[in-house]
C-alpha cells in the first residue's frame, strides 16, 4: 500500500475542486493508497506542509493551480535528491502551463487518474537565487499579472482576467537595462520583459511555435523583449506575444545557467507567484530533479 500525501487548494480556479474531493479520495482508495490529506489555508502553506510532513511518503499529489504546484515543488526540492517522492499534479487553476507541458487533461478526475497511475518521468526544475520554480522565472511587463489579479476575478473571468490586467499595464511600460550571460553567450539591452523558462507555454501563450522545447534536457529557454521606442517596434512586440514568432524586438537565448545583471533591483515572478526583488539573478537548471506522473503523447 503506497503512502500518499495529498495537498489541495480549495480556492483554486473556480473553486470547483471542493466538489470533487470525495471522488478523488475514492479513486485513491481504489488504487490502494494510504492517503494523508491537507487543504491549504494561505499562501506558502503547501511548501510548509511538504517541509513538515513530506518525508517518508511514496508520492505527493497536489491539486490546485500553478501557484500550488510551485509551492509543493519548492518543498520537494529542499529534500535530498534520493529522498524526493514522485509527484502527481491535478490542475485546477486558471491557466496551468506546466500541466499543458506534461500532457495532463483539464478534467479533474482524469488528471487524478494519471496522478494515481504509473506513467512517470523526471523533469527539470529551475532555481533563482535559492528559490525553486517549475516552469518560469520572469521580470518586467505583464509578469505580475498572475498574483496581482484577484482570485475572484480569476474565478469569474478565467483567462480573460489575465488579459484585462495585462492590457491595463500597457500604459505603464518600464524598461530595465540588463546584461545576460547564458553559458558562453553574452547579450545586453534595455528590456521590458524577460522570461527564463522550462515550458512549452507561458500564460497560456505558446511562445516557441517553431522550436522544439524539451522539459528534461538540463537547458533553459530564455526570451527577452527589447524596449520599443516607436509604434512599429511596439507592434512587433504585440505580434510576438500573439503569434509566438520571434522578430527583431525579441532575443532568444539558451543555457544551463543564466545570469541576469540589472542596473537596479527588479521584481521577479516564479511560476506566476511573487519571486522577490533582485539586482543579480543567478538561474540554475537542476536536470531531471523531480519525477512527475504525466499524460501520454
Amino acid at each position: 500500500m503506497e503512502k500518499v500525501l495529498f495537498i489541495y487548494n480549495p480556492n483554486a480556479g473556480k473553486a470547483t475542486l471542493k466538489n470533487k474531493i470525495s471522488d478523488i479520495l475514492e479513486l485513491f482508495r481504489r488504487a490502494d493508497f494510504q492517503v494523508t490529506v491537507f487543504p491549504t489555508l494561505e499562501s506558502g502553506d503547501a511548501t510548509q506542509i511538504v517541509r513538515d510532513q513530506g518525508r517518508g511518503f511514496d508520492r505527493i499529489i497536489c491539486a490546485g493551480g500553478d501557484g500550488t504546484l510551485h509551492e509543493v515543488t519548492h518543498g520537494v526540492m529542499e529534500m535530498e535528491a534520493d529522498q524526493r517522492p514522485k509527484c502527481g499534479y491535478i490542475p485546477a487553476g486558471t491557466v496551468n502551463d506546466f500541466a499543458t507541458g506534461i500532457k495532463l487533461p483539464k478534467r479533474v478526475l482524469k488528471a487524478a487518474q494519471i496522478a494515481a497511475g504509473m506513467c512517470s518521468h523526471a523533469y527539470d526544475i529551475g532555481e533563482l537565487n535559492g528559490s525553486y520554480f517549475t516552469y518560469v522565472a520572469a521580470f518586467g511587463a505583464f509578469t505580475s499579472v498572475s498574483y496581482e489579479t484577484s482570485q475572484a476575478s480569476k474565478n469569474a473571468l478565467g483567462k480573460t482576467a489575465y488579459l484585462l490586467e495585462g492590457m491595463a499595464q500597457l500604459t505603464d511600460l518600464k524598461s530595465t537595462h540588463v546584461r545576460v550571460d547564458a553559458d558562453d553567450e553574452r547579450w545586453e539591452e534595455d528590456c521590458i520583459l524577460g522570461m527564463v523558462t522550462n515550458a512549452k507555454s507561458v500564460g497560456g501563450m505558446n511562445l516557441y511555435r517553431k522550436k522544439k522545447v524539451y522539459l528534461d534536457d538540463g537547458y533553459f529557454d530564455a526570451i527577452f523583449v527589447k524596449n520599443p521606442t516607436n509604434p512599429i517596434e511596439m507592434n512587433l512586440v504585440i505580434s510576438f506575444l500573439v503569434s509566438g514568432e520571434a522578430n527583431s524586438q525579441v532575443k532568444m537565448l539558451r543555457g544551463r545557467k543564466i545570469i541576469i545583471d540589472a542596473t537596479e533591483e527588479i521584481s521577479y515572478t516564479l511560476d506566476g507567484e511573487n519571486g522577490g526583488m533582485h539586482k543579480k539573478a543567478i538561474l540554475t537548471n537542476h536536470q531531471q530533479a523531480i519525477t512527475f506522473f504525466h499524460g501520454k503523447e
